[in-house]
């Protein structure tokens, strides 16, 4: 029997050139991303493809109060080779295009309004010297090639284009992997980089933020450097951002500033220790959804957050000397559920399940369908597709071995023989599409019942007192006789759940509580996670 007063309440708190406008390049400085902190650099995939998220895009518009420093990247430092004053650039392939510069909006095209052919000018040790000789001609452009930088004319979508007005010069064809920027004003190309062994690099100058496009029409502004490469034919994007930077950005969303000072704190804590521990891609720590973290540069940054991170700089949690996988959800109805129930693969010390008093009344859902209903919702989620019959049965075989109501075994048959068994909470919550995977299931009809005045009332019952006794309605397939020689059968199916989303580790519901009671930050965290150290970076 599921236990109503461990229910529980999740939810995953678990988302950027005018040739005359160029600065003479000088030599390549190498700083790293914030001075006294430099390993502490968070690596944020912005343009990636997951198993639950791609927004990769073809081209981008970045934009900057400042203009842009260009350069390359390596690990945390980022080198500087030039910069630019022009404050709205857009980025895209190294490839024939069609763009629409004032929006960044753009698409490969042999016949579009961007080439990638050109003839070459001269070949330069210097970005000035390439620079100067490109600016002699309204359609001149600098290469950024693999040991120096070219002079070029004549961008076009056509090869032979390119050798009928090269004057003999040296034609170049697109590279593969390459990138072109051009001005998102005036349309031109500002240059292009093709020094495929290096990570092209930039970043807004005097510390400033670059806005970019995370969606089809949000605009974020984002500290840090940004790396640019091509994946799959789109741009992919890597923002190099500060620790500390990036927990006051996750703050701003992830738990905002309605609650608790000593709540927030502990909180800050989680967020720079998922960042640390987290490893999502081959070349980045997190993405910026839900997935991992909700970053949403300084989208809703506070002063109160900013002051708290500040006040908690370099502090997260370890155990056995590793920062832990700082799991987190928004409330629990008592209980928290335990890794292994949640992903099922292997039981985490610190991540088991924690019971609560304090903490048992938060998010609560349901749905209800009749037959025809619940047989084509069923029918829509990917997971159940294979089944067909209309009287189906949804019941619960096992949940959270420590205690959680999660459930960890779901099995749906069809009446036809066909069965889908899921395992694991949040497979569970996947497949049915619904906030959590804490839910009861309760099959229903309605009844006429005399009472003793006489009078006939409408009641719900969820079974039938049988000559065999009493038979729970378990799937719209039952049909009982009770022992006045009725059929009855259910009419409805009624899910009635709690929380949202994975519900491991800290509750920022159940936290409050005890910061209402007192409690310090270091001591809410110790609930929640025991068995581990909070550490301080050097």
């Amino acid at each position: 029997m599921r236990l109503a007063n461990r229910r529980f309440v999740a939810f995953v708190l678990a988302i950027v050139f005018c040739i005359g406008t160029f600065n003479a390049f000088l030599s390549v400085k190498e700083v790293s991303a914030e001075g006294g902190y430099k390993d502490r650099i968070v690596r944020v995939g912005m343009y990636v493809s997951t198993s639950l998220i791609d927004t990769r895009r073809f081209s981008a518009k970045n934009t900057t109060s400042t203009g842009f420093d260009i350069g390359y990247a390596s690990g945390s430092n980022f080198s500087t080779a030039f910069s630019i004053s022009s404050k709205s650039i857009v980025i895209l392939p190294h490839v024939n295009a069609s763009v629409n510069a004032s929006t960044g909006n753009g698409s490969p095209s042999e016949n579009g309004n961007i080439g990638a052919y050109s003839a070459v000018i001269g070949a330069f040790s210097s970005w000035s010297a390439a620079h100067n000789a490109a600016s002699a001609f309204p359609d001149g452009f600098v290469a950024v090639v693999k040991g120096g930088f070219e002079a070029r004319r004549f961008p076009s979508t056509n090869a032979q284009t390119v050798i009928e007005k090269s004057n003999n010069g040296i034609v170049t064809a697109p590279v593969s992997g390459g990138l072109t920027v051009l001005d998102s004003n005036t349309g031109k190309i500002l240059f292009t980089f093709e020094d495929t062994s290096r990570r092209f690099a930039l970043r807004a100058r005097n510390g400033g933020t670059v806005a970019l496009p995370t969606g089809e029409s949000t605009v974020r502004n984002y500290y840090g450097f940004f790396e640019y490469s091509v994946s799959g034919g789109k741009l992919k994007m890597i923002n190099c951002v500060p620790l500390e930077m990036y927990t006051k950005c996750v703050m701003s969303v992830e738990i905002g500033t309605n609650f608790s000072t000593e709540n927030r704190k502990a909180f800050s804590l989680l967020v720079r220790t998922f960042a640390m521990a987290c490893k999502h891609g081959s070349d980045f720590n997190v993405c910026p959804t839900t997935c991992c973290q909700v970053y949403p540069g300084t989208y809703r940054m506070s002063e109160s957050n900013n002051a708290i991170v500040d006040a908690t700089r370099g502090m997260y949690l370890t155990y056995n000397g590793s920062p832990i996988s700082a799991q987190y959800h928004i409330s629990n109805g008592g209980a928290t559920c335990s890794a292994l129930a949640a992903w099922g693969s292997r039981s985490v010390p610190y991540l088991t399940t924690v019971f609560q008093e304090e903490d048992k009344e938060g998010i609560k859902w349901e749905h209800t369908y009749t037959k025809q209903e619940f047989y084509e919702y069923i029918k829509s989620r990917k997971a159940f597709s294979s089944l067909s019959g209309k009287n189906l049965s949804m019941k619960i075989l096992s949940t959270d071995p420590y205690g959680s109501d999660f459930i960890t075994h779901l099995s749906v048959s069809d009446g036809k023989g066909n069965t889908v068994d899921v395992k694991s909470a949040e497979d569970v919550r996947v497949a049915v599409g619904y906030k959590s995977a804490n839910f009861d299931i309760e099959y229903a009809t309605e009844v006429k019942v005399l009472g003793s005045d006489g009078k006939v009332t409408t009641k719900k019952i969820t079974g039938v007192m049988t000559e065999d006794g009493y038979k729970p309605f378990e799937s719209f397939g039952d049909s009982y006789m009770t022992v006045m020689g009725e059929s009855i059968e259910p009419e409805t199916v009624k899910i009635n759940g709690s929380g949202a989303g994975h519900g491991v580790g800290y509750s920022v519901w159940g936290a409050e509580q005890l910061a209402k009671d007192g409690y310090n930050f270091k001591y809410i965290l110790s609930v929640y996670y025991q068995g581990t150290t909070i550490s301080k970076a050097s």
